[in-house]
């Protein structure tokens, strides 16, 4: 994810602040400068994956598609980056002051992925997005990249605000039965106690955790997050952006496992590039990213 991706201007970007379940996110919203419809312009929220910043994105793909005439919105989910950390209180809050507040010693909870932490996230980052004076909030559509691409997929099957899609190399959640059930790992069964009763503050990170991924994974949520059980009630036309040799668990568990969880009657396109994981970054960035715009103008 270099700087030779860089795309477009400074200019066109706002620092803005958005509030989540009471949490500061960072993002950065992109407004086209050539004059909008008279409903305003088609609008990309854009979704990074684990432990990605939003300042790539918004050095990319955001202004890349802003250029097309989409207003775009990037963040750092919470407790990454430029956002604020969700709080974390072992004491008993004391009562109010007068005016409302509370002081509490509290331990800042970052670099954690709970998904269903971010997927609150996302939501309230589009509520922000759908209320813009200058968005047209009927052609608001949904862009996300590996773990962000599952993110994507979840909240366009259970959103009816979403118009159209772009998932490229999606994690896909904890596999499940033919039922959609998903199997309940034993070590998220214990963290969820231990945290339950005070005695962790924040999720630890797992050894067996690859090198190449920052952070820790919140065992206690990751098999309660479907994104392929979401899948199946999407009705909004949908692109699916894979890599051949997809190391993280295969395709079957990334952009395959998407696109074959969506509804036949779906509009939907899935496109396989060559290499790895991290080339849908580099070596297949400009076509990638020509797909998904081109998937926008088309369906938004």
């Amino acid at each position: 994810m270099g700087a030779a991706l860089v795309e477009a201007t400074e200019s066109l970007k706002e620092e803005i602040t958005i509030w989540s379940e009471g949490t500061r996110l960072a993002a950065d919203l992109f407004i086209p400068e050539s004059s909008s419809d008279d409903g305003g312009f088609p609008a990309i929220l854009l979704c990074h994956g684990w432990a990605g910043p939003k300042a790539h994105l918004s050095t990319t793909y955001a202004p890349f598609f802003c250029e097309a005439g989409f207003a775009c919105l990037t963040f750092d989910y919470r407790g990454w980056y430029e956002s604020d950390a969700r709080l974390a209180t072992p004491d008993a809050q004391p009562s109010p002051d007068a005016d409302g507040s509370i002081t509490v010693s509290a331990y800042p909870v970052r670099e954690v992925v709970d998904p269903l932490d971010q997927n609150r996230d996302i939501h309230n980052v589009l509520d922000y997005l759908l209320d813009h004076p200058q968005i047209n909030p009927k052609r608001v559509g949904l862009w996300g990249s590996s773990f962000g691409g599952g993110h994507v997929i979840f909240v366009a099957g259970t959103d009816p605000r979403i118009r159209a899609v772009v998932s490229q190399v999606p994690g896909m959640g904890a596999p499940t039965d033919d039922d959609g059930h998903p199997t309940v790992p034993s070590e998220g069964q214990t963290l969820g106690a231990a945290m339950a009763k005070g005695k962790l503050w924040s999720v630890p990170r797992s050894p067996e955790m690859p090198e190449s991924l920052k952070g820790a994974g919140d065992v206690r949520t990751m098999w309660r997050y479907l994104p392929r059980v979401a899948a199946r009630t999407i009705s909004v036309p949908t692109l699916i952006l894979d890599q051949e040799d997809e190391e993280y668990g295969g395709r079957e568990n990334s952009g395959m496992a998407a696109h074959e969880a969506l509804p036949a009657t779906t509009t939907s396109r899935y496109h396989v590039f060559p290499g790895g994981h991290y080339d849908i970054y580099e070596k297949n960035y400009r076509e990638a990213s020509t797909m998904a715009r081109d998937w926008f103008l088309e369906h938004l």
